[in-house]
């Protein structure tokens, strides 16, 4: 099976395909705020590479919501276009760690982490938000599991830093069910924010 895997979550995105079970190629790229338009500069290079893919596998999030809805629009477009199978999984469960069980944290904005608990790349529980002040002593609590953090949380320095990885995720694809939805759904943390025009203003 061969497998085109991306994520843009966060601020360092990936794309990787895999066959046969093993990952042939890897690209990893800055996508700063989740803009992430070197995706398509990548997924155009790498061509050659994913020609006749037979899976679509995305990271869902949380993170960016440029990057996220640029990942699902895209795996989206490649579903429809070539009549191939979409995966999906959430980002924290991706991370470039050694570890089968870990804590995961991003910086949620508005004053808010989320955490997430990751075992053999299966989320334990829901992921939660807490908040940030509350943060560095939740972190120091979980000593005897590690505890990552993916880009910069304040106060948060010491944590070591880990990556969501499309390479992982193309190594995850063929134990994921196929999605029903037209599009995968990216897992956003917060309800929009929706910002109302000044009095005056049209």
């Amino acid at each position: 099976m061969k497998i085109l895997a991306l994520d843009i979550s966060c601020a360092a995105g990936s794309v990787a395909v895999a066959d046969g079970g093993s990952v042939t190629t890897v690209r990893r790229f800055e996508a700063p705020r989740g803009r992430g338009a070197e995706v398509f500069s990548v997924l155009e290079e790498l061509r050659p590479a994913w020609n006749g893919l037979d899976r679509i596998a995305v990271g869902v999030g949380p993170g960016s919501y440029n990057g996220l809805r640029a990942a699902c629009a895209l795996a989206a477009s490649f579903r429809n276009a070539l009549g191939i199978e979409a995966v999906a999984a959430p980002s924290p469960c991706l991370l470039d760690a050694k570890e089968s069980h870990y804590f995961v944290a991003g910086d949620a904005r508005g004053g808010m982490v989320y955490v997430a608990e990751v075992r053999d790349r299966r989320l334990l529980h829901e992921i939660r938000l807490v908040d940030r002040a509350e943060f560095p002593g939740l972190a120091a609590g979980g000593q005897q599991i590690p505890f990552y953090r993916v880009g910069t949380i304040e106060g948060a320095d010491a944590l070591a830093e880990g990556r969501p990885d499309a390479a992982v995720l193309a190594l995850l694809a063929p134990s994921l069910q196929p999605l029903e939805r037209v599009e995968p759904e990216p897992i956003y943390l917060k309800p929009p924010r929706i910002t109302t025009p000044r009095a005056g203003r049209t």
